[in-house]
């Protein structure tokens, strides 16, 4: 079954076998008392439980993993407290108290007791190495709890992603991108505010390990043999000096190389392009009249006009109100980002998908709505933060939110394909930490904020974004031209059923794969073929809304048949099927799309016909032979397409209703 986490969120099945390990190192770092305050390792052991409902990744697999980190991350924090032993006076924190008062009243049973309690995991073994617990007595509750907390928390996501796998395919479209958007949100706030309680504690600790190393013997002798390494070292990690230059140049670092190994791939991977046409398709065919309004009024926020009035707002807003050094970080970073986009797009030359929405006439790689996300709305939020006017949760949750926002209607609106979104999002953010680096040297450089006049700041940022407001409501972009689409006529049907010219393969929302045609019919339009099943009995399954949503899932639940129940959404050659009716026993689900033309006008129609939930796939075949029936079948014969391994029926229907 699909689901909507697997199809809203870039999930870690992505990376492969490799998601095992990321999972089972963030179950390592929250289990390290030094990590656990700043690093999510539940959120993610979570996430990967979900995966395993979704069925990309395997139960007792990821257990092991996660169970090995749990364990790993305990004898960390148990070694490193045996370390700092009574040499250095750790600060208290509610969770270092809490985990001390649990290792007082529960011994070792705290320590599995710990693992559900956050942030406090990686505190219970410090606290108990401290207290003196016995070794042995350690290492046996420590495994303990480590398979306690693997075996627990893949449980937990696994049920939240049964739930999500059940709910998913049911949803309105329209709720598909809002529920990303909001899904997305949530966690940035829930890492941002989990970051924002640990990153205090972690300093106060770093300083402590810190005195501890200064004195640490085979440091001490590390510096007298290598010094000028050493000054290199301190030069570059010192806080008041190197420290952020070096941060600044590793992240811009990695993320070039981000957008050039993307680059690459669209350049030289073939896959890429047809993956960019596959989503494509799928956004077309989610297309609401609803879903279209929504998404048009927010990518106007990165129309051209409507963005570099913003910047002139917030620019001239942070500079009158004396906050210059913000004021030309963000000028920076949206003018670069601009001219960067420019020039990427007269060298890329890609031209713009078939399908967009709106009529535009620049070209498509990377995607500027995208990157002005980042490079206005992200730095924005960045400064903002920097000059203690809003709060980190606020800005981090605001900008990834603005980020998603934007880049997921252009790809709704097909304005753009995916390649050229993820791009955009990286040329922006390699331009937001320019520009706070510029902002963060202008204010070093000059301790003179110079005169505030707030009356005039805020006199310019509102007439700036009340310009914005008027133009994104005037000036929207020209709704292309919605050509008829073309239609396939068959000049021998027989052949190009047998060969590659007749889409045969029916899949769902998330790819998977659904029993394929196996039945073309000539004589009959879809329209034509479902008012005579009609009259056998046949009824058209509910259209997809909120209450065929809770029916489909209250039937999944109970088991029990919902007559308004909605019936999962499947597509052939990535078009979602014209009519999707129930067989009379209920025991048969029949799709039907209309394919093309014969030379002769005749309309050619793809049936693919799936067991009910809960039923044999041998009803199938007694459904098929009932539903021809029911529609005049003339004549039929079997063709083999050996190249894709399956049977087509050609069926002649007649266009005169059959009497009895």
């Amino acid at each position: 079954m699909s689901s909507l986490t697997s199809q809203i969120l870039p999930t870690l099945d992505a990376f492969g076998f490799w998601s095992y390990w990321i999972i089972g190192l963030s179950s390592l770092l929250e289990g390290w008392w030094l990590t656990s305050v700043i690093v999510p390792g539940t959120l993610v052991v979570d996430a990967g439980g979900a995966l395993v409902r979704l069925g990309h990744m395997d139960f007792i697999d990821l257990a092991w993993f996660v169970g090995i980190g749990a364990i790993l991350g305990g004898e960390l924090s148990w070694h490193s407290g045996r370390w700092l032993g009574e040499r250095v006076r750790l600060p208290q924190s509610a969770a270092f108290r809490r985990a001390q008062e649990l290792i007082r009243s529960r011994g070792g049973l705290a320590l599995v007791i710990g693992r559900f309690f956050g942030p406090v995991a990686g505190f219970v073994p410090l606290a108990a190495a401290l207290a003196g617990m016995e070794r042995k007595r350690f290492h046996a509750w420590n495994i303990a709890s480590g398979i306690a907390y693997a075996l627990g928390h893949v449980t937990i996501g696994y049920a939240a992603g049964d739930i999500m796998a059940r709910l998913g395919p049911y949803l309105p479209r329209l709720l598909l991108p809002l529920a990303l958007v909001a899904v997305l949100a949530l966690v940035t706030w829930a890492v941002t505010h989990h970051l924002r309680r640990g990153l205090p504690a972690l300093r106060v600790w770093g300083r402590a390990i810190r005195g501890r190393l200064e004195t640490w013997p085979p440091l001490l002798r590390f510096t007298a043999r290598h010094p000028r390494a050493v000054k290199v070292i301190a030069r570059r990690l010192d806080p008041e000096r190197g420290l952020l230059t070096t941060a600044v140049t590793a992240l811009l670092l990695y993320l070039c190389a981000v957008f050039i190994d993307g680059a690459f791939d669209l350049a030289f991977v073939p896959g890429t392009d047809a993956l960019d046409q596959r989503i494509a398709n799928l956004a077309h065919a989610f297309w609401t009249p609803g879903g279209l309004s929504l998404a048009a009024w927010v990518t106007q926020a990165g129309h051209v006009p409507v963005a570099a009035l913003v910047a002139l707002g917030a620019v001239l807003g942070l500079a009158f109100w004396g906050r210059r050094a913000a004021a030309l970080g963000l000028a920076t970073a949206v003018a670069g980002n601009a001219l960067t986009v420019t020039l990427l797009k007269l060298a890329f030359g890609r031209a713009r998908p078939s399908l967009a929405y709106f009529l535009e006439s620049s070209n498509s790689f990377p995607s500027g709505h995208a990157a002005i996300s980042v490079a206005l709305y992200g730095t924005l939020a960045m400064m903002l933060w920097r000059e203690k006017l809003i709060g980190p949760t606020l800005a981090i949750t605001a900008g990834v939110t603005m980020a998603a926002a934007l880049g997921l209607t252009r790809i709704y609106l097909v304005e753009h394909f995916l390649s050229d979104v993820l791009n955009g999002w990286v040329v922006g953010a390699i331009w937001m930490v320019i520009g706070f680096a510029v902002s963060e040297m202008a204010r070093r450089r000059s301790r003179d904020p110079g005169r505030r006049r707030p009356a005039l700041s805020l006199s310019a940022t509102c007439a700036c974004c009340a310009a914005a407001l008027v133009i994104a409501i005037q000036d929207n972009p020209t709704v292309a031209p919605r050509v008829p689409s073309t239609v396939t006529v068959f000049d021998n049907l027989p052949d190009a059923i047998t060969g590659d010219g007749f889409p045969l393969d029916v899949v769902t929302l998330s790819g998977e794969t659904l029993p394929p045609v196996s039945v073309a019919s000539t004589g009959l339009s879809v329209g034509e073929i479902v008012g005579r099943l009609a009259k056998g009995g046949w009824t058209e399954a509910a259209r997809p809304d909120v209450r065929s949503g809770i029916a489909a899932l209250r039937q999944d639940i109970t088991d029990h048949p919902q007559d308004r129940a909605m019936v999962l959404p499947a597509f052939l050659d990535a078009r979602p099927a014209t009519a999707t009716l129930h067989s009379p026993a209920q025991d048969a689900v029949l799709r039907l799309w209309g394919v093309g033309h014969e030379r002769t006008g005749a309309p050619v129609v793809g049936w693919a016909l799936d067991a009910a939930e809960g039923a044999a796939a041998a009803a199938l075949l007694p459904a098929e032979a009932a539903a021809l029936s029911l529609v005049g079948a003339q004549g039929s014969r079997t063709l083999a397409t050996e190249a894709r391994g399956t049977a087509v029926r050609l069926t002649e229907l007649s266009p005169n209703p059959l009497t009895k």
